[in-house]
């Protein structure tokens, strides 16, 4: 569906906007979109900013957008890969009504941690700690996720 390098360009912006909010940013604005880093509970759209705004795609015109996390973790399912062959840029998600969702990110954001990037409620985990965008453990999410989408060519693929 998208190359390799695209894949990059996804990752990169979901790093870039955890960094703002670290960075005491309330609002990061790119490609004709603002990611309101301090809003809670828009995990879906997060997902969908992140590939617009790093593809150059219109505001709401990524395929797989929807109004909540389950539905577009319908539309994702025909690109389910195994959670144990995750990579940088497969989304992972949770099943549920709304569900939710959230985008690996492995090593790429700091070497030493396996990390996902998200917009959550939660309170309790990730860093920053407060709700909103952040990192997150991958190894406090991997008991939830009910799977794992890739959209990306394999590597060393076209």
């Amino acid at each position: 569906m998208y190359t390799n390098q695209q894949r990059q360009l996804v990752v990169r912006r979901a790093m870039a906007a955890v960094r703002a909010r670290l960075n005491g940013h309330r609002k990061l604005t790119v490609g004709g979109q603002s990611f309101v880093l301090d809003e809670t509970g828009y995990c879906n759209r997060f997902i969908r900013q992140c590939f617009e705004t790093a593809l150059g795609l219109s505001p709401f015109s990524w395929r797989f957008g929807a109004a909540r996390a389950c539905e577009t973790l319908d539309k994702l399912e025909p690109y389910r890969v195994p959670l144990k062959s995750r990579r940088p840029g497969d989304i992972l998600g949770f099943a549920g009504d709304p569900g939710h969702i959230c985008l690996y990110l492995g090593r790429e954001f700091d070497a030493a941690k396996e990390l996902v990037a998200e917009n959550t409620s939660s309170g309790k985990r990730g860093y920053p700690q407060a709700a909103g965008t952040k990192v997150t453990s991958y190894s406090t999410l991997r008991a939830r996720v009910t799977g794992c989408y890739r959209l990306f060519a394999a590597a060393g693929e076209k």
